[in-house]
This record gives structure tokens, sequence and C-alpha cells, in this order.
């Protein structure tokens, strides 16, 4: 009896905070769902973070410029744009109609992929990009598959505006994803309204500091606890570094407690290719490390080629995404090599090039590929 008394007298003390706070500031841990993921156009991304972006959580790209880290953040874009969030099914929306010739417009109907039956009526949320560098148009967005009439763009002037803009949109029920390209692009107060001669450099980590407490906290007050903040930000070379690690975050130790996911990206020599035209730059392969990880394996490296021209086996602008693919799939066991053999269950063909020819045009890709995905989140590899 004693103990039932403790118990009940906890709940009561407890049901008091419930009262005045709202329902679901406290509750046992039974009651939070698992960090659900959405995979990235890019198979190395979803390998390196252990699944691809996390929900409802802060991600951070990191890197010099030129290194695919907004390109990634693009995709996440689209991906969350078309994402059924009542059936927590990916690439569920194929388009929207829209109404309204305003600054914002409003989703009155969508059409489902083609096959795609869901259990439950379909929810769709609404994207932004907060644009600071101003450097989106419609046609780049369009081949990564985003919907321009539904995405909100923001362009802030100031640190202050844009921090009460995310925060606004971040615990609204209505979005499900914010992204801020780039972090070290947003000017403060002191640096727009002061002379270039004077020190802002503690003015934005103090900044920076505040706005991030104020993320999580939209983050936290959003009913469907499901909004997503993706950052871009820069990596600097600090000069005369003879032991230790030279690179610098910039505001890394303010963004180091509130990030969920950092995924480092880096671009290694440009790689010359002949065409009509004569030898030209066709292509770079690109390195990602993620460097911290709460929802997954940390310190996993990959690497991927991205094309500036179609070279006839990976499209302009695009990822050698088959490539990836097979490489993954060794890596798990999916496909086997024998010396120069490489097999998965009934193909079997010498060299690796030609096994790539021939799952992709045979179609096979698309079964290794959903063997992977089963496999992707698993932390023994």
């Amino acid at each position: 009896m004693a103990k039932k008394a403790e118990k009940s007298s906890l709940a009561a003390m407890l049901g008091k905070f419930t009262d005045t706070m709202g329902v679901g500031i406290i509750h046992t841990a039974d009651k939070l769902p698992n960090c659900r993921k959405i995979k990235c156009v890019v198979p190395m991304y979803n390998y390196v973070t252990t699944g691809g972006f996390p929900i409802g959580r802060i991600i951070e790209h990191v890197g010099p410029n030129g290194s695919l880290k907004s390109y990634c953040g693009y995709d996440a874009i689209a991906k969350f744009q078309h994402y059924d969030w009542a059936n927590h099914e990916e690439n569920a929306f194929t388009s929207f109609t829209y109404e309204g010739d305003g600054e914002m417009k409003t989703i009155t109907g969508y059409t489902l992929r083609k096959g795609y039956h869901p259990k439950n009526p379909p929810v769709y949320r609404y994207v932004a990009l907060v644009d600071v560098e101003a450097t989106y148009t419609p046609d780049w967005g369009e081949r990564f598959g985003i919907d321009n009439e539904g995405l909100i763009i923001i362009r802030p002037p100031l640190l202050t505006n844009m921090v009460d803009i995310v925060q606004t949109m971040l615990s609204n029920e209505l979005v499900s994803f914010v992204m801020i390209d780039s972090l070290s692009a947003v000017g403060t107060d002191d640096e727009m309204e002061n002379s270039m001669e004077a020190n802002q450099m503690a003015s934005g980590a103090r900044f920076w500091s505040k706005a991030f407490r104020k993320f999580l906290a939209a983050m936290n007050a959003n009913p469907n606890k499901e909004a997503t903040l993706l950052y871009i930000n820069s990596l600097y070379q600090k000069t005369g570094v003879v032991y230790g690690d030279p690179e610098v975050i910039r505001n890394g130790d303010q963004l180091a407690r509130a990030k969920t996911l950092s995924v480092k990206f880096k671009a290694l020599k440009a790689i010359q290719g002949k065409t009509d035209v004569g030898d030209i730059v066709t292509g770079q392969n690109i390195v990602i490390e993620c460097v911290k990880n709460k929802v997954g394996v940390n310190k996993r490296k990959g690497n991927f080629y991205y094309a500036f021209v179609d070279d006839g086996v990976v499209p302009a602008f695009k990822t050698d995404v088959n490539s990836q693919l097979i490489d993954l799939a060794m890596k798990f066991g999916v496909v086997e090599r024998k010396g120069a053999w490489y097999i998965y269950e009934d193909v079997r063909v010498q060299g690796l090039d030609n096994f790539v020819d021939e799952v992709v045009s045979s179609g096979v890709i698309k079964d290794i590929e959903a063997q992977l995905d089963e496999q992707l989140c698993d932390t023994s590899h």
C-alpha cells in the first residue's frame, strides 16, 4: 500500500506541472517515437549518416566552398516536400496544386505516386529555405525535384530577423523542414551597423549561442515534434598550426551541443576528361565524414563522384549513384566478389564496370538498392 501511495503521490505532483505547462511536457520514455530518417539521393550519404536525414533534429553540413554541402541540402528540401507525414512514406507526392498569387500560396490538392495506396489520408507540410546567400534559382531547384510554388524563400538582412523567422517556422505544426544556407553568411546587427574595423567576433558568438537555444525550444514546442533544421556552415583553415587540426568550424563551440548530426564535406582534386571540345574538367570526387551522430554510428566515412558534364556514364550535375550502390552492396555482403567476378544471386559478371552495366540495364540494381535500404541503419558495419 505504501508503494502505491508513493506512486500516486508522484503522479499527482507531476500532474500539477501538466496542468500548468500542458500535455507532453512530462511523460515516460515509452511515449517517445524512435528517430525516423529520410533517405538522401546520394547513397554514400545514407551510409555515412546511418540512414539519411534524421527527422525532428538539427543537422549541420560543414565544409569549404564547392564541396556539395548545399547540394545534399537541396535534396533534403525536395525529399521533405514529398514526404507523407500521416503514413511516413517517402516520395509519396508527385505534384501539388495551389491557390493564391501573393507572397504565399496555399496547397489545395496533390497527386500521389502511381501505385501508392496509403492507409491514412495523406498529410503534407511546408518547407522553407533561408537563402542568406541569395543564390537559389528555380531552375536549379527543379534539378532536385523541388516544387518551387510550395517552397517558402526567406532572405533576411540581419541575424535577428533570421532568428525570429526560423523560430516561428519551427514551432508551426504545418512546417516540416527549414534550411539555412548559409550560417556564415548571416550578418549580425553589429556587423551591418558598425565600421569594418570594429571587432564583432564576440557578438556573433553570443548571437548564435542564444539563437540555437531558441531554435531547440521552438522545435520542442512544435505539436508534431517532427520539425527539422538543416544549416550549412563553413570550414576555415587556421594559419600557423603545427600540431592538431588546423580546420575550424565557424561558431562551432556555440553549435556543438544543439546539433544531432554533423557531416563534413571535402572536395578532392578535380578530374580531367576528354570530350569533343578537348580536355576539360569533367567532375570531382567528394569525401564525406560523419563527425557527430547522436542517432547512428559516428565517424563513418565515404566518397563519391560528382559530374560537371555528362560523361556518358554519370549525367551532368549528378553523382555516381549506381557505383555507390554497388560499393555499399559489397560492403554489406549483398554483392559478392570472387577474384574478378562479381555475383548477385543469379547474376555473375566479370569486371566491375561490366557488372554495374548489367545490373543497371536489367533493372536488378533496384533489388540491390531495396536490400541495402534494410541494412543502411546497421551499426555493425
